[in-house]
C-alpha cells in the first residue's frame, strides 16, 4: 500500500465526480450483527467495530451506494447527483483506535456542496480564517513566543 500525497488529490477529485455524475442511490440497509460481521469479514478493523459496539442479537445499519457497502448511520442525500461541488482538503495518518501500538491508517478530508458558488465560498472562509489563526497572529504580534529550551512551552 501506498501513502496517499498531495499529488493524488487531483486524480481523487476527478474520481468522486465521475461517481456523482452516475447518480448512484444511496440506499440503506438494516443488518443483524451476525450479517455485518460476515459482511465485513475482510476488514479487521470493521469487524473489531462491529465486535465490540454492536450488542449481540440486535442490529446495525449500513449503506450502500455502487459497488460501495460501509458501515454508517446515516443518512445521506438520496443520491450522488446531488454532489455538484467537490474537493480534497487533506490527509492525515493516524493509529488504529488512536494507539501507537496499532496499525497506521490514513484519513482523506473532502467536502461537497450541492452548488459550486459555495464550496468557493467555503474555500474562501477557510483562506481568510487561515489569516485569524491565533497561533500565527500570536506569534506575529510577539504576544508570545517559544524557545528551543523549552519546546512545547509558550512565553
Amino acid at each position: 500500500l501506498t501513502s496517499v500525497s498531495d499529488a493524488d488529490y487531483k486524480g481523487l477529485d476527478t474520481e468522486v465526480k465521475a461517481i456523482a455524475k452516475k447518480k448512484q442511490k444511496f440506499e440503506r440497509l438494516v443488518v443483524t450483527k451476525e450479517e455485518a460481521l460476515e459482511l465485513f469479514a475482510y476488514n479487521p478493523f470493521k469487524h473489531q467495530l462491529i465486535t465490540t459496539k454492536v450488542p449481540d442479537g440486535s442490529r446495525t445499519t449500513v449503506y450502500r451506494c455502487g459497488d460501495l457497502i460501509d458501515l454508517c448511520r446515516g443518512p445521506h442525500v438520496p443520491d450522488t447527483g446531488k454532489v455538484k461541488a467537490f474537493t480534497v482538503l487533506r490527509n492525515s495518518a493516524t493509529n488504529w483506535l488512536g494507539k501507537t501500538d496499532n496499525d497506521s491508517l490514513q484519513r482523506i478530508y473532502g467536502v461537497s456542496f450541492p452548488d459550486p458558488k459555495q464550496l468557493k465560498a467555503y474555500l474562501k472562509n477557510l483562506e481568510e480564517a487561515k489569516k485569524r489563526d491565533h497561533r500565527v497572529v500570536g506569534v506575529q504580534q510577539k504576544l508570545f513566543f517559544f524557545h528551543d529550551l523549552s519546546p512545547g512551552s509558550a512565553f
